[in-house]
């Protein structure tokens, strides 16, 4: 009896080790409890409930979320106006949230939305208590100031507003110029600039998009390009879109 009762205690905690070891490696499961992606600086590690995606640490700080694309049944190529579902990211889990439907949000805290053309469209989390604002400044600059610096300094952006399409250039990009968000004559909307010439979504060098979570924390977000890789391809417009890069930083 003592051996079977020792035999079925090992099994017991083997099955327990076992189980614990599975609930770490899962994704899905790491996802439910609100672990976030702690990659080591120079390495990355892949999203949650994505088709593909990473999120590295570039150097201390400094993350960076690559070719982030997340396959929802409703994506049409052959239209470059609609959006690939929704896309909803927290900064403080560095990860994905997976919405309830296509078009539903997460029934957990998320803080940007990603929608519209080529999914470079950007809401809030205005319900969840988070807010938006831009600098007009590069990142580099931007992400190098204090939090209380960055959010006095920033201009504000309303709560439901979208912060997407910033203004329309009827060539193909020319010149460094073309990839301002600030223009003689103009005010700045957004993030990206759209190139009638080839039907190119580029993001403008000169914008840094800040986030305040419900948590207070303000995060300095560049984003950098919706096409695979960062490269657009495809005629008579690209149709590799919908997969969003872009970097953010902590700002203390």
């Amino acid at each position: 009896m003592f051996g079977l009762a020792a035999a079925i205690t090992a099994v017991s905690m083997l099955s327990s080790c076992k189980k614990d070891s599975d609930d770490i490696a899962a994704p899905s499961l790491k996802a439910s409890s609100g672990l976030a992606l702690s990659p080591a600086v120079g390495a990355s590690l892949p999203l949650s409930n994505v088709t593909t995606g990473t999120v590295s640490q570039v150097s201390a700080g400094l993350y960076k979320v690559t070719n982030y694309y997340v396959t929802q049944s409703v994506y049409d190529p052959a239209n470059p106006h609609q959006a690939n579902g929704l896309y909803y990211f927290d900064f403080s889990l560095n990860d994905n949230k997976l919405g309830q439907t296509a078009t539903t949000p997460p029934s957990t805290a998320w803080d940007l939305s990603f929608s519209g053309t080529g999914n470079a469209d950007i809401k809030v989390n205005s319900a969840g208590g988070v807010s938006i604002k831009y600098l007009n400044e590069n990142f580099a600059t931007a992400s190098a100031r204090t939090a209380t610096s960055a959010w006095s300094a920033g201009t504000a952006v309303a709560a439901t507003a979208t912060f997407g399409h910033n203004r329309t250039i009827m060539t193909t990009p020319l010149a460094a110029p073309d990839y301002l968000a600030a223009a003689s004559g103009t005010t700045i909307k957004g993030w990206w600039n759209y190139y009638f010439g080839n039907h190119q979504v580029i993001a403008t060098t000169d914008l840094t998009i800040l986030v305040e979570d419900t948590a207070g924390n303000i995060y300095a977000v560049h984003m950098i390009s919706v096409y695979n890789n960062d490269t657009p391809t495809g005629t008579p417009f690209p149709s590799n879109f919908s997969y969003l890069t872009f970097e953010y930083k902590k700002l203390s």
